[in-house]
């Protein structure tokens, strides 16, 4: 009853997840966690937030929302093998990072002009090293393949004899 419910008779739970998936799932569902907790924080600091000058709590509240939902999504797709889940994460981390470029531009203030810009640009650049390498290592794409063939064949109709 209990194999049923969590459909552990799913021989696609059999494939061995590779170490890389692995830690970048993780890594989604840390971020994920801030996230959250961005959210939280800002529903429970509201009225403090408001008095502040810079950025709107509703900015932050939704923010911390869009990225705890998004992150949750990719870091289960990741952990599962759902055969999206590659070109979401690329297509996410790109948007991620991007976003936070466009935080630090716009958070300047004088005085500080990006006076830490080398180090978010290691962090920018190792971080979407580790990703596309992970995404694109041969072990990642027949972990993520595998399973998109299978469900291709079930629902591809029949091809017509001409």
């Amino acid at each position: 009853m209990v194999a049923e419910v969590l459909n552990l008779s799913d021989p696609n739970l059999d494939r061995k997840r590779p170490f890389s998936v692995t830690l970048l799932a993780v890594s989604v569902l840390s971020i994920t966690i801030v996230h959250l907790v961005r959210f939280i924080n800002t529903l429970t600091l509201w009225n403090f937030l408001t008095e502040l000058p810079g950025k709107s709590p509703i900015y932050l509240g939704l923010s911390g929302l869009f990225g705890f939902i998004t992150g949750a999504l990719l870091a289960w797709g990741l952990w599962t093998g759902r055969p999206r889940a590659p070109l979401a994460a690329a297509i996410l981390t790109v948007i991620y990072l991007g976003i936070q470029w466009l935080e630090q531009v716009i958070s300047v203030r004088a005085g500080n002009e990006f006076e830490n810009w080398p180090f978010m640009v290691g962090i920018t650049l190792i971080v979407l090293l580790f990703v596309f390498w992970t995404l694109l290592h041969a072990s990642s794409k027949a972990y993520f393949g595998e399973m998109h063939e299978s469900s291709e064949k079930n629902t591809r109709p029949p091809s017509k004899k001409i």
